[in-house]
């Protein structure tokens, strides 16, 4: 069973790094094969070593017999021992990697000489746990057995507890609630695989070498196995064996089906922008002529004007309308055009003020009596094309106010305009209590073309077109909403240093 659960972490994590090529997956696909690795090393030494209880038998092996066919598996001690000094010391070098990586401590991110000095033991314990160095250093000398088995604990012992340290850290330092959620998933991951390794990682590679000595304290590591264990140890060794197992599975299989979800979303809202693009175009080249010729037909309508016979107030009236219908789709044809075509985007440094100050320029030319509630951190500083960017804002800002309204709060509306700092990214949000979204409506509105609003006056892309805005400056947008309730929209930016 332990080993089956172990085979379903590394399969989710090699599926991460399929799904998404980023240092990140590929420090997890190392830390859960580099846990199999342990694992497998210790579960092949724990049957040739024998003596221990059915129940462990049982809950390692399923039976004895598979047990006995691992006890006879054709394996090198040398083999052995160097397939659990992999697993043992790279797992704690991956974790640790890891949590660098996720840490926002500046001191600990922005030096490449901590990522060097991590490096150096893993690589020189590899070095000497190859068999024949080994073998050479303690051939003669057996007390450096302990000693290098003493020294490999403790530092081993200080990765782990640093690593979990810096992650448990990070996870507390975050305040937006759905970073903490996606956050957790990958520290529930981690610190399960962590327990799980250590349950085993006492084992050391060197009472592997040497099967038959007992010039060392071999009872460290799986020695307790060699004996019936009471009731109360077995009963904690699968209950904790199996909740690791379990939560880091969880975990993991989670966190990869957000990620390609995510993909899948990504590739799926670009072919369907991709046919209305192609849809945009036909339809602005054949619309295009027809406006023209209602134009004309306008002139000649507005030239029967004077006609004694004619109705001269309903057919300014009907001439009134169909001038302004007609300039409501030009108006819609050109916005429309705009968003297709590809627009130039001049990123620069610009500060949060600056971006606040427009957005809600043009808000208040279309609203001048609402009151739109801002608490941005005015002196941080974002690289952004000030006119799109608040462009995108202005959008959201628009759709907040419009769901005030459908939800008949206009009195006590609350729309807002705010700033966060969490890890890599400066956030952006805007909030509402109008009367939020359903599930399968969270899952559509950035796809081009779909509103929930009334279709003759909104074509569904405007989230569309702020999607495009945020990907083009390198971020990403998300969105919490609560039926009833109201919503969120968080911008995603890049921090700029």
């Amino acid at each position: 069973m332990l080993i089956i659960l172990t085979c379903c972490l590394v399969l989710a994590s090699v599926l991460i790094l399929c799904v998404k090529r980023s240092r990140e997956s590929f420090f997890l696909c190392g830390l859960s094969l580099s846990l199999l690795l342990e694992i497998t090393g210790v579960m092949i030494f724990i049957a040739k070593k024998g003596g221990i209880s059915p129940e462990v038998v049982q809950f390692l092996y399923f039976s004895r017999s598979i047990q006995q066919k691992v006890q006879f598996f054709l394996i090198t001690f040398n083999q052995m021992g160097y397939l659990v000094a992999l697993g043992r010391i790279l797992f704690p070098y991956f974790l640790m990697r890891l949590a660098l990586h996720y840490t926002m401590i500046p001191a600990l991110r922005k030096n490449p000489r901590i990522s060097m000095a991590v490096t150096v033991f893993p690589a020189v314990m590899l070095i000497v746990y190859l068999p024949w160095v080994y073998r050479l250093i303690t051939g003669h000398f057996m007390r450096f057995q302990k000693i290098i088995a003493d020294v490999n604990m403790i530092v081993l012992t200080i990765y782990l507890v640093t690593a979990v340290a810096l992650l448990v850290y990070e996870y507390f330092s975050i305040t937006m609630r759905f970073c903490r959620r996606q956050f957790s998933l990958i520290v529930i991951c981690l610190i399960s695989m962590t327990g799980l390794y250590c349950l085993y990682f006492q084992q050391d590679p060197g009472q592997v070498y040497h099967f038959y000595s007992y010039t060392y304290a071999w009872n460290r590591g799986i020695g307790y196995l060699q004996v019936n264990p009471s009731f109360g140890s077995y009963v904690t060794l699968v209950v904790i064996s199996v909740i690791c197992c379990v939560l880091g599975f969880v975990s993991i299989f989670r966190y990869t089906q957000e990620n390609i979800m995510e993909n899948r979303e990504e590739v799926v809202m670009e072919r369907k922008f991709d046919t209305a693009r192609v849809g945009a175009s036909m339809f602005v080249h054949s619309m295009k002529n027809q406006l023209l010729s209602s134009k004309v037909i306008f002139k000649r309508i507005d030239q029967l004007y004077d006609s004694p016979d004619m109705d001269k107030e309903k057919l300014r009236e009907y001439v009134d309308a169909l001038e302004e219908l007609n300039g409501a789709i030009l108006g819609r044809m050109e916005e429309l055009y705009s968003f297709v075509k590809t627009n130039s985007i001049y990123i620069v440094p610009v500060t949060l003020k600056e971006i606040a100050q427009c957005t809600l320029e043009r808000f208040h030319e279309k609203y001048p009596d609402v009151t739109v509630h801002v608490d941005v951190n005015e002196d941080t500083v974002v690289l952004a094309d000030k006119i799109h960017f608040s462009e995108a804002l202005y959008n959201l800002l628009i759709n907040a106010q419009d769901a005030v309204v459908a939800a008949g709060r206009e009195a006590n509306g609350q729309v807002s305009l705010l700033s966060h700092n969490e890890r890599l990214y400066t956030v952006l949000e805007v909030r509402d209590n109008g009367n939020g979204m359903t599930k399968t409506q969270r899952k559509k509105i950035f796809e081009p073309f779909y509103s929930s609003k009334n279709s003759n006056f909104n074509w569904g892309m405007g989230l569309y077109y702020v999607r495009e805005i945020v990907k083009s400056h390198l971020g990403s947008i998300r969105v919490e909403s609560k039926e009833g309730e109201g919503s969120s929209f968080f911008i995603l930016l890049p921090k700029y240093q």
